[in-house]
Parts: C-alpha cells; structure tokens; sequence
C-alpha cells in the first residue's frame, strides 16, 4: 500500500539544526542601506547561506528515503520585492542554483514553490495583481535558474471571493491568461479551507488544464457536501499530461477548537483511511507538520507498524 506513496514535507527541518532556508533581509534595514553595491552584497550573502543550508536538505532527504520537497519562498531575499531587482540572483547564484537542480535531477525527486497568501491570482486590485504576477515570475525564474523543468510546480491557491464566486473564479481565469507562458506551465491550484471546494477548484482546473493538489485536510475544513471518494479520480486525472504523480497536502488539525491549524504531527489512523480511499492510486503527498521531516519519519513509522 505504501510502495506506491512518495512522501515531502515543506522547506525547513525540524530534525538538521542552524539550517534555515528561509532567512531574510528586512526592508527597513535594507532601506537604510545607501550603497547599491552594499545592498546587493547583503542580498547575496543571505541568499548564499539559503541555498547551502538547501543542499544540505536534500541531502539529508535522500539519506531519509525523502524524494519530495517544497523549496521556501524566501531562497532569495527580496526576491519579489521591487526593491530587490538590483541585481540579478540567476547569474550571480548560476553555479549554486544548478548544483541544486543536478542533485534534485539526478536523484528525480519531485519539488515544488507556493507562493505566500499576498500572491492573489484572482484579485480585484491591480497593484494586488501586479505584485502577484512579480512573485510568481520570481518563483519561475529561480525554478529554470535551477535547471529545472515544468514538472517542478508552483502550488496557488484560487484566492478570495469578494462577493461573487462565480465572477472571482472567472477572474481566475481571465488574469492567468496574462500570466507569461512560462508561469501557467508551472502553476497547479488547491483547494483552500475557507472559499473554493474540491469541486470549485476541479472545475477550474479542467478550464485551464491545470493540475489540482487536493488538500485533504482543507476538504474537511471547507467543503459543500462532495465526497472525496466521487472526486478523487477525476482530481488526480488532471495530472496525466505532467511526468509526475500526483501531488496532496495532508495535515492533521491542532485540535477541535482550533481545527483550521496544522497540528505538530499527523494522525496516523486518518492517514490510513485516505491512503484506503486512495488505494490503488500512485501519488506523491506533502506533510504539512509544524514538526516538517521529524512528522513525516514518525508517520512512516507509524504506518510500518500498522499496515504489514
């Protein structure tokens, strides 16, 4: 049952200590900074220490039997920021980027981006949908920096409702069409917790042939009465045209009170009816744990002792 299961987990170890993917510069101190040749030495030093702490990540995966990963958003400082287009990070990071490509290559382990919640592909501000369109053109341009084609994806959410869903998912549409090529080849869409249902989000993307990431836990959290078992198929059938499986995100909650919240590790018992429900299916998921790799090892584990 498990044979057929590749298992990742997000950006940062909880395990590998002082390894921090995801340092920044802050945009207060960076302002500050008057030399233009002193801001961008600040930038790539900081942008420097992500990708060595990334390679160490992957290496550390590899020795764990980990081949799926979500790199951080924040690799490079500033990245998609306005004031961070100083310089530029393909050129300057060309050897450090495609070391990481070749090892993800080499070993074929499935990557990924998802950009933050300020990345809104269906909003109704221009400048909301300007800056958008900067942070997903960043995340490509790193992606291709690496050496990597479009099977490394950039996980989105649809975004708000503002109103009218029927015209928010329409305005998904019509502004990924303005997305440059190279973006639309990268982008699949999850179902979120709150606004756009397995269905919803399904829809949309048989109409943009796109790939759909099922977020298990998000399903239970928001949902308009499908049954995960009538949709399961037809969600993972949007990934045939992609050299790569399928991709879910499962999370356990922290609690009844506070369900929407992803819990330190995940609940080996609902993880078994899934994987139950999905029998059959070759798929890659993404542990979403405040604990990241030591959960998904737990889990493993767990699932060793229970399923035989």
């Amino acid at each position: 049952m498990l044979e057929n299961i590749g298992f990742g987990y997000a950006c940062i170890s909880s395990i590998i200590k002082d390894c921090s993917t995801a340092r920044t510069v802050p945009l207060n101190s960076f302002t500050k900074i008057n030399d233009d040749e002193a801001k961008i030495y600040r930038l790539e030093t900081v942008a420097r220490e992500n990708l060595k702490n990334t390679v160490r990540l992957l290496w550390h995966n590899l020795a764990e039997g980990i081949n799926v990963y979500r790199f951080s958003s924040l690799l490079i400082p500033l990245g998609n920021h306005p004031l961070g287009q100083i310089w530029d990070f393909t050129m300057v990071l060309k050897e450090e980027l495609l070391k990481i490509g070749q090892i993800v290559k080499e070993n074929r382990m499935k990557v990924s981006t998802h950009p933050g919640q300020y990345t809104v592909i269906n909003t109704n501000n221009e400048k909301t949908l300007e800056n958008s369109i900067r942070d997903l053109i960043y995340h490509d341009r790193l992606l291709t920096a690496m050496g990597l084609n479009k099977e490394a994806v950039m996980v989105v959410h649809v975004g708000g409702v503002y109103g009218n869903k029927e015209k928010s998912l329409q305005r998904f549409v019509d502004n990924f069409h303005l997305l440059p090529p190279t973006v639309q080849a990268r982008l699949v869409i999850e179902n979120d917790d709150t606004s756009y249902s397995i269905k919803d989000v399904l829809e949309l993307c048989k109409e943009i042939k796109r790939p759909m990431v099922l977020d298990v836990h998000h399903h239970y959290c928001y949902n308009q009465g499908e049954r995960l078992e009538d949709y399961l198929a037809d969600i993972f059938n949007t990934w045939k045209d992609l050299e790569r499986p399928p991709k879910i995100h499962f999370s356990s909650p922290k609690s009844k009170k506070e369900y929407a919240s992803h819990a330190d590790y995940i609940n080996v018992n609902d993880f078994i009816k899934f994987i139950k429900l999905a029998q059959g299916y070759t798929f890659d998921v993404m542990i979403e744990a405040k604990k990241q790799d030591a959960a998904l090892l737990k889990l493993r584990e767990e699932l060793l002792q229970k399923i035989r």
